[in-house]
């Protein structure tokens, strides 16, 4: 018996232990090739693993895709203010600070 067959059989004994496979694959939200990768890929370290990555990717993906685009871009800027704001913070403390940033620090304050 080669390995791939015994690969095979071992995925289909994990298949029979998981019935919810079977299921996403009918509601076609996966394929058996696909379970299979993820199977092959993550059977080292735990087997379950790879269908709650899936399940995770798919539930992110979900909110992605009803993001408002303008939120983002909102988004985007608040992050990246609050991460200038704290480079601004880190170069004052550290005495790197100069006039220009004493005018980002009192613009902060307001």
């Amino acid at each position: 018996m080669s390995t791939h067959t015994n690969r095979l059989d071992e995925f289909k004994l994990y298949v029979k232990k998981h019935p919810e496979l079977v299921k996403k694959v009918r509601r076609e939200e996966t394929t058996w090739q696909k379970l299979y990768e993820e199977w092959i890929l993550f059977e080292k370290d735990d087997k379950g693993s790879a269908i709650e990555f899936d399940q995770l990717f798919s539930a992110m993906k979900n909110k992605i895709q009803h993001f408002d685009p303008s939120q983002i871009e909102e988004y985007s800027k608040r992050l990246q203010s609050g991460l200038d704001f704290f480079q601004e913070m880190l170069n004052h403390f550290n005495g790197q600070s100069d006039q220009e940033d004493d005018i980002l620090m009192k613009q902060w304050k307001q």
